[in-house]
């Protein structure tokens, strides 16, 4: 399914294979959003963008490598929300009845989206969120906002995290909302095993960016601890699998979730920092996803400072009929 739609904007924003975007509803662009809806491109939904094709039909990478503004604006986006999978209903109730993706020229989209890790962001996924189920959200913000005796301790320590990515898959989905503890000296009651929550390293920032996304001073990332100071002989194996100390790594199995169609990871871990690692030194875990066919984990950024550690789970509080109240993860 091809979509096409002109931008009554000069200015153009680039794109490329494997980003994932997220539409935002702007005032004074309604007519464009409109348009973008009737194509079933949502404002507050994570799209990625599986390939891309100039005007004559021949595959791209990036608008980039197109030099004419007009050609910029004819190439055609094919476009998957992310997690589509688990919402087949929900397009099915959107009245959707043609298979993913779709088709959309840049030029339409252009001046109406952000990436999945800018701010601003945040407002377009919350609104979408109560629209496709405003009374289940309402009851989460009401608990959300319950007044707590210990409002400073919590408001500092303890806090809610949405996972943003099928990174976890299928231990944490994405759009699962945790419920977690940040206390001081989080890495001292951490071992093998253990999900935690992590400010990202310089290297993981710079793959974030070079990818066309931002991070936030308070951006956070969700992996699991598989290796810890002292622990050697890290190695990247066949099938993407990693061994530590001449073992398999700890954790589930993770060929259990869905293949990213592009395979973009193969291509980060050809210049992965964590393939190779004799010792892990004494500030140093390693990290992985339970997802390895999309996680970015260790095996690519590297090691991990275990100073960067900030949080763990506590219980997984939404949806409801996926509640676990346990960190047990």
């Amino acid at each position: 399914k091809a979509a096409t739609a002109s931008s009554s904007s000069s200015s153009f924003r680039e794109f490329r294979v494997g980003e994932v975007i997220v539409p935002k509803d702007m005032r004074g662009m309604e007519t464009q959003i409109n348009y973008l809806e009737q194509q079933f491109i949502y404002p507050g939904i994570d799209y990625r963008i599986m390939t891309m094709t100039d005007g004559e039909g021949n595959e791209i990478f990036s608008t980039e490598s197109l030099s004419d503004p007009r050609q910029k604006k004819q190439a055609l986006l094919a476009l998957r929300p992310c997690g589509w999978k688990l919402q087949t209903q929900l397009w099915k109730n959107y009245g959707m009845n043609t298979d993913w993706p779709v088709q959309i020229s840049a030029g339409a989209i252009s001046d109406v989206v952000t990436t999945r890790f800018n701010t601003d962001s945040a407002i377009p996924r919350i609104v979408s969120a109560f629209r496709r189920d405003w009374k289940t959200y309402t009851l989460a913000l009401a608990v959300a906002l319950t007044p707590i005796p210990a409002s400073l301790l919590a408001r500092n320590f303890v806090s809610f995290y949405v996972i943003p990515s099928a990174s976890m898959e299928p231990t944490l989905l994405k759009g699962d909302v945790l419920l977690v503890e940040k206390f001081p000296r989080v890495y001292e009651r951490t071992t093998y095993g253990d999900v935690v929550l992590f400010k990202p390293p310089p290297t993981l920032r710079d793959i974030v960016t070079s990818n066309g996304s931002q991070l936030s001073s308070t951006s956070l990332f969700v992996k699991r601890v598989v290796g810890l100071p002292g622990d050697g002989d890290i190695r990247l194996v066949d099938n993407n699998e990693v061994t530590i100390n001449s073992k398999p790594s700890i954790g589930p199995n993770r060929e259990l979730c869905a293949d990213e169609p592009l395979r973009l990871i193969d291509r980060l871990l050809e210049n992965g920092k964590g393939k190779d690692i004799d010792r892990l030194g004494e500030d140093e875990v390693y990290v992985l996803g339970d997802c390895k066919a999309v996680s970015v984990d260790s095996r690519v950024f590297g090691t991990l400072p275990k100073e960067n550690i900030v949080g763990k789970p506590l219980a997984r509080i939404w949806p409801l009929d996926r509640v676990k109240l346990s960190g047990d993860f």
